[in-house]
């Protein structure tokens, strides 16, 4: 199996010992119906698999979010603009398959969109700062606007 056919449904991989990124990541999921499928850099087996699979062994992939799709992994920056777009797409899916639904030739086994958004949203309150707390935040937006990578499959 390819990597570009593994992710056919986006992946939002983000920092999962972040109240703010949990949140950042839930809403992704939510407001793109379930197309995009969420895992936490630390706590999800899925995750730590995707990133073996397309990271080199020596890169640091937690520094920021990523979004994996099938042209490639997009960190950041340049993974918000994916967001956006998968966000549209599976809005467009959503009502495309709700359509369906309604017809009587709706074939009942189609693939659906959903996906289990299983999450822990674990904050480390022994950190000499919070995670929640509005400067780590703010600092959190700041990195990521300024941080962006890519790469391509």
């Amino acid at each position: 199996m390819s990597i570009s056919s593994s992710f056919s449904q986006p992946l939002l991989i983000y920092d999962d010992k972040c109240s703010s990124c949990a949140k950042f990541a839930r809403t992704a999921a939510n407001l793109s119906r379930g197309w995009i499928r969420i895992a936490g850099h630390y706590y999800s087996q899925e995750a730590i698999d995707s990133k073996k699979m397309i990271f080199p062994p020596d890169y640091d992939a937690t520094k920021m979010f990523w979004l994996i799709n099938r042209k490639g992994a997009y960190g950041a920056r340049l993974g918000l603009i994916q967001v956006v777009k998968e966000i549209a797409l599976g809005i467009f899916k959503s009502r495309f398959n709700a359509q369906h639904k309604n017809n009587k030739d709706y074939n009942k086994n189609s693939s659906s969109s959903s996906s289990s958004n299983e999450m822990a949203e674990n904050c480390r309150y022994n950190d000499k700062e919070s995670c929640m707390s509005t400067k780590n935040t703010l600092s959190r937006i700041f990195n990521m606007m300024k941080n962006s990578d890519k790469i391509k499959f």
